[in-house]
């Protein structure tokens, strides 16, 4: 059975005013996904919980990267070491942050060595959109997908000619520039181009108290990016395609090894391209190939002890989209990827192939929904991983479904696990994920309201035996309720979310490390003619790490805008308006109150 688990009672009439307030909605219900079934569906039709940060979002919310952009994510978990560029990791419904996989316009970006997303270091000005599913997907994207997805998709070329510039600055040192421009020709070839710059002075990070010996001075960071894009339409509804994207930045931190006073600084790569082609077999049925690359490099040269590690992985794929009626649609790909990993440390083997397969099927007809997905993948490491997933949506009227899924996921390891020479196991197997979850969903008259009980039992987690060796060790079950809330009342529009959850260690007991057990967020917004105004509330309750309590918080950020003529506007943001200490890693402080002022212009072309 799925469990039921109760809401603490503050969230009771928090869930109860979600559903009452349905007849205050007048907003457009959100756009089109792909994520929850790698096809094209509304957002409410989505049997997966799906949550999408539209261009809009982006530039209304004006922060200067993606971890802090996704702080506005319901059932989301942030932890960094510092502030912007430091290690990010992020848990999804209490997941491990090992198990949220990251895709740039469809291309997987977690690294070969910790199976982590550099995240910090994902530029947000050749963002399109960004979109989020909670809740295992393995079936459709095979390793790391156990907690959700989140996939980010770049701007491609518009058909009209568009220009952008921003410059922002303000505490800590930061100063931003981006600029961008897209261009869309008679010939059908389109061109897009983005650039980055971004400065910061940043603060002393570190809690002295609780890591003695650490280098009392600012951490700094540093970031340049630049992304490009060349689309070519060709006749009868085929079409070519080439993205390319790198962002280049200089961490400074500080560790407790080596001497007080030791400046540490890490250089890190990220890279990502595809080469895709979509071929209009007939009106019915579409071919997408596509070659594909990412990059991952990491050098801390600047240290007491240096390193480096670079992972590479080059694939090529093909997927098919067959439309067999109008509510029916069937998805096939089969996916080949080479796998790199290079660094100072000898690892007993260095590379690896990833093969796979997939089938999908989506049903949607009369009251009915499904969603059925199988998956193989195969690595010449430790051999097969298969994985399903099953979903059904029934329409008890016009605006209220009720679903369930049931899925299996596995989550493969990295070449730190099995072929690290001080505690690598090369029989070690992959982790285990089932998952259950039941979800009741209102969408009508421009608001979705979404409730969801989910269940998650993980086996063969990756664990340490006395001496320091990996093995297959761990059990934990996360169980919870997610509930979501997206519309307007009025002339506001609102963004809430409320996650209860118990993610808990079954071996013995205790409630998993860094993961809450309340998480509540909330998003007010209103445009008044020239003016925007926006309010952003996320709140955690306590937390566990390294043997300690980490404390609650509430964090409230603030933005403005005004736009002074329909090319130029200004912009500004308060973030952590409390200026509210408080930590996510132990030892490690996030940044306190902050201002920040802006500029942007769009010129007519």
């Amino acid at each position: 059975m799925v469990p039921t688990l109760s809401l603490r009672r503050a969230g009771v009439p928090f869930a109860l005013s979600l559903l009452s307030c349905a007849a205050f909605a007048q907003a457009q219900l959100p756009g089109v996904v792909v994520t929850a079934s790698r096809t094209e569906q509304r957002v409410q039709d989505a049997l997966p919980s799906t949550t999408v940060l539209t261009r809009a979002d982006i530039d209304a919310a004006q922060t200067p990267d993606l971890p802090t952009l996704l702080q506005r994510v319901a059932g989301l978990e942030l932890t960094q070491v510092g502030g912007t560029g430091t290690v990010a990791g992020v848990s999804l419904r209490g997941a491990e942050t090992r198990h949220t996989l990251v895709l740039v316009d469809g291309v997987p970006i977690n690294n070969l060595n910790f199976g982590l997303p550099a995240l910090e270091h994902l530029s947000l000005v050749d963002v399109e959109r960004i979109e989020v599913v909670r809740g295992n997907v393995s079936s459709l994207y095979g390793s790391a997908a156990l907690g959700g997805v989140i996939q980010v998709f770049t701007r491609r070329p518009a058909g009209t000619p568009t220009a952008n510039v921003t410059i922002q600055g303000g505490s800590r040192g930061l100063v931003q520039a981006t600029a961008s421009g897209s261009v869309k020709l008679a010939s059908g070839t389109g061109l897009r181009a983005d650039v980055e710059s971004l400065r910061e002075r940043g603060f002393d990070a570190t809690n002295h108290v609780e890591l003695p010996g650490t280098n009392p001075d600012r951490d700094g960071y540093r970031r340049n990016a630049a992304g490009f894009a060349i689309t070519q339409d060709i006749a009868g509804g085929h079409s070519l395609g080439l993205r390319l994207r790198e962002a280049r930045g200089r961490s400074e931190f500080d560790s407790q090894f080596g001497p007080a006073t030791q400046p540490d600084e890490s250089r890190s790569v990220e890279q990502s391209a595809v080469l895709e082609g979509r071929a209009k077999v007939t009106d019915n049925l579409a071919l997408d190939l596509a070659l594909t690359h990412a990059a991952d490099k990491l050098d801390a040269d600047v240290s007491a002890f240096p390193f480096f590690v670079h992972s590479r992985s080059d694939g090529v794929q093909a997927s098919l989209q067959w439309q067999v009626t109008p509510g029916q649609r069937v998805t096939a790909g089969v996916e080949h990827t080479r796998q790199q990993l290079s660094s100072d440390t000898t690892y007993a083997r260095p590379d690896r192939n990833q093969d796979s397969a997939r089938l999908g099927y989506t049903l949607a007809s009369g009251p009915h929904q499904a969603q059925l997905n199988v998956r193989q993948d195969r690595y010449t490491t430790f051999g097969t991983a298969n994985t399903w997933l099953a979903a059904y949506g029934y329409q008890l009227t016009d605006a209220w479904r009720l679903g369930a899924s049931a899925s299996t996921g596995f989550n493969a390891p990295t070449f730190n696990d099995l072929y690290y020479p001080f505690g690598g196991n090369p029989a070690l197997r992959p982790e285990r994920l089932r998952a259950r979850e039941v979800a009741l969903q209102y969408a009508a008259a421009g608001q979705v309201v979404r409730a969801t009980v989910f269940d998650n039992r993980y086996t063969d987690l990756f664990g340490f035996d006395d001496s320091f060796n990996r093995i297959n060790i761990g059990h934990a079950r996360t169980k919870g309720v997610e509930l979501t809330w997206s519309g307007r009342v009025g002339n506001y529009a609102i963004d809430v979310g409320l996650t209860s959850q118990d993610p808990r260690d079954e071996d013995t007991g205790e409630r998993l490390q860094r993961r809450a057990k309340t998480l509540a967020k909330l998003g007010v917004s209103r445009e008044m003619g020239p003016w925007q105004w926006g309010a952003n509330l996320r709140t955690s309750d306590s937390r566990s790490d390294a043997g300690q309590v980490l404390g609650s918080y509430a964090v409230l950020d603030l933005t403005t805008s005004y736009r002074v003529t329909p090319e130029v506007r200004v912009f500004g943001r308060v973030e952590n308006a409390g200026d509210r200490q408080y930590e996510t890693v132990y030892g490690y402080r996030q940044p306190g109150r902050g201002v920040f002022v802006g500029l942007a212009w769009q010129p007519r072309l």
